[in-house]
């Protein structure tokens, strides 16, 4: 079964902050391969081992259309801002066709050590199709997803999931984050497909579920907020060399 990791951002945001995951990815030596779809030129990026660089409205071109229909929406705040997030989304269903089973990584995170083998069933054993942290009293966090592309359905959840921004309808829900729109599809699964199967991962607490989560701390720490410009740990991520 091949896995790879997945992930998104634009040369902004690499400058600011993802430029320590791809680096972090390379300096732990990790062994499946990372995907990053990107909606700016592709020549703005060096190429790395075990690294591939795609273009995202060229494989997503239903991702570009929302981004120009919808960007001069207004947004009160960052929960209303449809377009934001919607690149992660559709990143994730355009990297399917690379491997069986699918880990999204968002682009403020850095890799801590190597990531053993093992951890990737642990993490989403073969029964299941999605693991993710849940917050029942909030919303999904969606800083790291595992997708298993084998399963008979994966086919319709990931068109529901995108349908949301092909046909404008996340405008319906409750926010507009990548958060809600996951959510509102793992609903319909969940009500209406027998065979649907997911776990959720974390204390099920509300905040920073990712960095009280042993399963996935020692290998990942997500950078929320204020740390996403972090450079002070670990410590050989500012080498040179």
């Amino acid at each position: 079964m091949k896995d790879i990791f997945v992930t998104t951002f634009n040369k902004r945001l690499y400058d600011e902050y993802a430029h320590q995951l791809v680096k972090s990815y390379s300096k732990t030596n990790q062994k499946i391969p990372l995907y990053i779809y990107v909606e700016d030129d592709l020549q703005n990026y060096s190429s790395i081992g075990n690294v591939t660089y795609v273009s995202l409205f060229k494989e997503e071109p239903e991702c570009k259309k929302f981004v120009e229909r919808n960007k001069h929406k207004p947004k009160e705040k960052f929960s209303y801002d449809a377009v934001r997030f919607c690149y992660k989304v559709f990143a994730q269903n355009a990297s399917r066709k690379y491997a069986d089973r699918i880990f999204y990584i968002d682009s403020d995170s850095v890799f801590m050590k190597e990531i053993p083998e093992q951890w990737y069933n642990d993490f989403l054993p073969p029964d299941k199709f999605l693991a993710f942290y849940d917050r029942p009293k909030q919303y999904t966090e969606t800083g790291f997803l595992a997708f298993d592309n084998t399963k008979s359905y994966a086919n319709d959840f990931f068109k529901h999931y995108t349908d949301l921004y092909v046909t404008d309808k996340v405008y319906n829900l409750k926010a507009y984050t990548d958060c809600h729109t996951l959510d509102a599809t793992r609903k319909h699964f969940k009500e209406n497909v027998n065979e649907y199967k997911e776990i959720p991962r974390g204390d099920g607490v509300s905040g920073h579920i990712m960095a009280r989560d042993s399963l996935i701390h020692p290998y990942i720490d997500h950078r929320k907020g204020g740390r996403k410009e972090q450079k002070n740990s670990p410590e050989w991520l500012n080498r040179r060399s």
